[in-house]
């Protein structure tokens, strides 16, 4: 599509106007010329900026959890990410249950990769409310215990308040979980 001669076209109405724009329309027309450059996901999704230099313990306390696991920490979630980003976190779900393996392979068909537990935090952070409906894990980011099993974030609450918590990555997931996932 963008080598198409209406996509170079509307490129070249855009470009020549963009300057004139208000910060919001040109955030908007970005957002709008991204969906139809990318394909479609069919699960809701929520904006969020992450810094990836914030370490995982200032993370959580940003996010304000009323109970976190204490194994959650920056020496046992090391993190490569660098940068800021601002991203849609897309918050998947199937019919039935699932393992993690066939999760990830249903994001990989929707151009998706798992969140990572900083872009996790972020969300829990800047959407506190999602983990109250809904229990949202991250596959993105592992680690292995002192018993060796492999372990994987994920955020739950209810009325009562907000956890941070660790779930094993080889079990299944029930259908009611919502699977944290960003653009690749």
């Amino acid at each position: 599509m963008p080598n198409s001669a209406s996509f170079q076209k509307v490129l070249q109405v855009v470009s020549a106007q963009f300057s004139n724009l208000s910060a919001s329309d040109k955030e908007a027309l970005i957002v709008v010329l991204r969906q139809g450059l990318e394909p479609q996901v069919p699960f809701p999704g929520y904006s969020v900026n992450v810094d990836y230099a914030t370490s995982v313990e200032q993370m959580i306390k940003a996010g304000k959890y009323d109970w976190f696991n204490d194994d959650i920490t920056s020496g046992h979630f090391p993190s490569n990410e660098k940068g800021k980003s601002q991203m849609v976190i897309y918050l998947l779900n199937f019919d039935g249950d699932i393992s993690s393996e066939n999760a990830l392979q249903e994001m990989n068909k929707l151009g998706l990769r798992p969140a990572t537990l900083k872009e996790l935090l972020a969300l829990g952070a800047q959407h506190p409310n999602l983990q109250r409906k809904d229990v949202i894990v991250a596959l993105g980011s592992t680690w292995r215990g002192s018993g060796g099993d492999v372990n994987v974030p994920y955020l739950y609450g209810d009325e009562s308040g907000r956890d941070l918590r660790l779930s094993w990555f080889a079990g299944g997931w029930p259908s009611l979980w919502r699977f944290a996932a960003v653009r690749k």
